[in-house]
């Protein structure tokens, strides 16, 4: 038998079978053969993984279909586009797996806006611009806004959380877990705002509109001293503690020290 070449990227563009899928799909090939041929470019698999896996195992003759493409990225749309409907993938889950293509799209965009124009130079020969994300949300089947969504939710969610969108659990969803994540984020933004606000300001203000001495809450006295000490001269501060220990002791007596 043929021996080929496997390329993750390939290998990984959709999930893995289930055991129970994997185990019906090794009994199939197991009694009737492996009646779909694979697909393969330049002794690369393209198409049929796990078919290949288990004749390869049980030394289960197949057939190979060679199809030619411009490069990988050519390859990977087409093994998805010919992939897609056989697996019963939740929205978020297409999405998911559609969002891998996100860089073979955007190849596939700069190469069409590189083909030779016309002589009047207005449009490409073949095909026009193509949008990355509406590309994304065709494949996907979903919308292009869900496409943004879902990328959000895959680079900020749990594990938790995308499982239970993978698994189309009752009470969750796209749009649900975007605006969950995205009020977490604005809350963190603000707190963390917030923090840094308060430690950046000066433990000790003057506010020269009022005259008053604005004092945060924990300030050492040591420091309090000191920052007298560097803003006032030293006749202010003797005058000033003279005003001071006099309207102590009009409030407390003399013994006030005690």
């Amino acid at each position: 038998m043929q021996t080929l070449i496997i390329n993750e990227e390939l290998k990984t563009l959709l999930p893995p079978l289930s055991a129970e899928e994997y185990a019906g799909l090794e009994a199939s090939i197991l009694k009737d053969g492996c009646l779909s041929p694979l697909v393969v470019w330049n002794d690369i698999l393209v198409d049929g993984h796990h078919r290949y896996e288990i004749c390869t195992k049980h030394e289960i003759p197949y057939f190979v279909r060679s199809i030619e493409f411009d490069d990988i990225n050519d390859a990977k749309l087409w093994a998805w586009k010919h992939q897609e409907n056989r697996r019963n993938l939740t929205p978020f889950h297409r999405a998911e797996m559609a969002l891998k293509l996100k860089y073979a799209i955007a190849a596939q965009a700069k190469k069409r806006q590189g083909q030779r124009r016309d002589l009047k130079g207005s449009q490409p020969l073949e095909g026009g611009p193509i949008d990355t994300r509406d590309e994304l949300a065709q494949i996907a089947g979903v919308s292009s806004c869900n496409i943004g969504k879902v990328e959000y939710i895959t680079k900020h969610a749990d594990e938790e959380t995308k499982a239970k969108l993978r698994r189309g659990e009752k009470g969750t969803s796209i749009h649900k877990e975007y605006q969950r994540l995205k009020v977490r984020e604005k809350t963190a933004s603000a707190f963390a705002t917030e923090t840094a606000r308060r430690y950046q300001e000066p433990h000790i203000v003057l506010d020269d509109a009022y005259g008053v001495i604005r004092i945060r809450k924990g300030t050492p006295p040591e420091e309090f001293a000191a920052w007298l000490a560097g803003n006032f001269s030293a006749e202010y501060l003797r005058d000033f503690t003279k005003i001071l220990i006099g309207e102590i002791r009009s409030r407390y007596g003399n013994n006030f020290m005690d």
